[in-house]
């Protein structure tokens, strides 16, 4: 006996007196004090109403719970004696129960999220993911930058070597192109106004500021961002990360570091030679196809360019670069497993990277816009 029921059992048959007040509050003790409580030898359990007051539906579920497990060892049970105003409460925890059995998937649509809710869960998860991301590639970058060693200092060279001198032909075949279509087609529209001279400004200006760093960006994140979450893919799968570890190496300053300082410092390199292309491309469309001199075109190149528009190129192109080595070698550290794996976080790696690199772009464009640079 507790103060919140009694127990007689008689002819088989077991009844539980509910009593004094059935509340939320006291859930825990009235779980504590019915649930221990065994139908033993007894054939049927009756709940009956001896001096019940107040009744909720919390209260109503512990009695219907209590009544289920009793129902599963093969036991009837019973409510008796309830008033109408403490009935309804049994009532609806009976209706409830009986539309989840009656619909075999109902919690799975009461947990279900709407489309808002999933896409406020979605972004939550992302940025979580990028804050941790942030942060792996943060504690690398300055665990290898206290103490700098000869290995370290070599691979950078090498890094450089790979994703910044090897790329230059590419990334200047494509801003070279990108110039000759940037100035074919703007020349087209500035013709009918008669001021096809300022297809130079708008190649120069489009170039300096945007096209060349983006292009260049775009290109190394092809090229040397999946070679870097390929080249540590492949070497988790072939443990050779743990190798370094057992040797007491730090696989961060060795693997990761040498490659964000390596393409940090190659990628102002390479938005030189892609300005450098999409100006010839550029120059090349107007002095064949639009009767611009070598010297108007140099001139108006001078005139139209102001040194803040070649900085804007440069302040974005060391940005870029860690966005891609940090995506990169962050996706190679994450495979694990199989081949399957290593193909898939390569090709996320590339993707993501080309996002953050105009979602980047974007935000430049928008914040040099309002300081008016």
């Amino acid at each position: 006996m507790s103060d919140y029921l009694t127990i007689d059992s008689n002819d088989g048959v077991l009844t539980i007196g509910i009593m004094n007040d059935w509340l939320f509050p006291n859930v825990a003790r009235l779980q504590a004090a019915i649930d221990p409580i065994p139908p033993g030898e007894n054939s049927q359990v009756v709940f009956a109403c001896h001096g019940l007051h107040d009744f909720d539906l919390a209260g109503a579920w512990v009695l219907y719970r209590k009544s289920l497990d009793l129902q599963e060892e093969g036991v009837e049970t019973e409510f008796v004696g309830f008033k109408a105003a403490h009935f309804k409460f049994l009532q609806h925890v009976i209706d409830v129960a009986a539309d989840s059995e009656a619909v075999p998937d109902y919690h799975e649509k009461l947990r279900r999220p709407n489309a808002v809710e999933q896409g406020i869960e979605q972004l939550g998860q992302v940025t979580t993911r990028g804050f941790e991301s942030f942060g792996f590639i943060s504690r690398s970058i300055v665990d290898g930058m206290k103490r700098p060693t000869k290995l370290v200092i070599g691979e950078t060279i090498r890094q450089i070597h790979e994703t910044g001198v090897k790329a230059i032909p590419i990334v200047m075949v494509v801003c070279f192109l990108m110039g000759i279509v940037l100035a074919y087609q703007s020349a087209g529209q500035l013709e009918k106004f008669g001021v096809t001279i300022y297809v130079v400004d708008l190649v120069s200006n489009s170039v300096f500021r945007e096209i060349g760093v983006l292009l260049a960006a775009i290109m190394v994140a092809g090229r040397s961002g999946s070679a870097f979450a390929a080249a540590l893919g492949t070497m988790k799968l072939n443990e050779e990360v743990d190798a370094l570890q057992v040797m007491g190496l730090n696989p961060n300053q060795i693997l990761i570091i040498p490659r964000v300082l390596g393409l940090v410092i190659a990628m102002p390199l390479l938005t030189v030679f892609a300005d450098l292309a999409g100006l010839a491309g550029g120059a090349a469309i107007s002095i064949l196809a639009l009767d611009i001199s070598p010297v108007q075109f140099i001139e108006r190149v001078a005139m139209s360019t102001r040194p803040m528009d070649m900085a804007v190129g440069f302040i974005k192109a060391p940005v870029f670069a860690l966005l891609i080595a940090a995506t990169g070698t962050l996706r190679g550290m994450e495979v694990q497993g199989s081949a399957e794996e290593l193909g898939r976080l390569t090709t996320v790696a590339v993707v993501q990277s080309i996002f953050l690199i105009i979602i980047f772009d974007a935000f430049f464009t928008i914040l040099f816009s309002r300081l008016g640079i």
